[in-house]
């Protein structure tokens, strides 16, 4: 009897940790996964059908205070703000660039995408993004800068049927570079449950 209650009490504790490294499972896919276990440290490329259409690696920033991040966003939203609303970070070197850049075996025309990857800097609070609209350069390496600005916040870049997540805890800076190679509009939403307006925080990405 008391052997046969021991095998009992040892098959359910071998259930009860099964469950919970499924639920640990479902959080990592969701992007709410509390440690790295879900794939939001390090430098791991996109799913392979996620890969082609944008690229790249992310972890902390390094270096970056909370002070220094709001500044250099507040910065960037006012110096590369466009009339439709959209912030736009090369705007300036396209209206100078005339008819593009030229090169040996290039095209006259063919405008050439920067080596350096071009800062992008991406604030979220509730219930918004911030720029809420980024148009960006076709195959051009972008370094966004991200940092939630309240309460823990999440970006999903939705590329085709598969997504880029990135988890934004509050005065955490966290840097992912991204390549768009295929143009198109990208819609970013937020994978972390922040209040009864979560469903509504969304921004885009017009990349051409």
């Amino acid at each position: 009897m008391s052997e046969r209650h021991f095998t009992t009490r040892r098959g359910f504790i071998a259930a009860l940790g099964f469950g919970a490294v499924s639920l640990y499972g479902a959080w990592a896919a969701y992007g709410a996964a509390p440690l790295p276990f879900g794939g939001h440290t390090g430098h791991k490329d996109a799913a392979p059908e996620a890969a082609a259409h944008g690229h790249g690696g992310h972890g902390a920033a390094e270096g970056m205070a909370p002070e220094e991040f709001r500044f250099e966003h507040d910065f960037f939203v006012r110096k590369y703000a466009q009339k439709d609303g959209s912030v736009n970070p090369l705007a300036d070197a396209d209206a100078h660039s005339g008819h593009g850049h030229t090169d040996a075996g290039h095209d006259h025309g063919v405008e050439m995408a920067s080596a350096e990857p071009v800062d992008v800097y991406l604030m979220a609070q509730k219930f918004a993004y911030s720029p809420d609209v980024l148009r960006l350069k076709l195959g051009q390496a972008y370094r966004f800068r991200m940092m939630a600005d309240d309460i823990t916040h999440g970006a999903s870049i939705q590329l085709g049927s598969a997504s880029r997540i990135i988890r934004l805890r509050p005065n955490v800076v966290t840097e992912q570079t991204i390549t768009f190679t295929k143009p198109g509009e990208y819609l970013v939403y937020c994978t972390v449950y922040c209040g009864q307006a979560h469903d509504a925080m969304h921004g885009r990405i017009i990349v051409g």
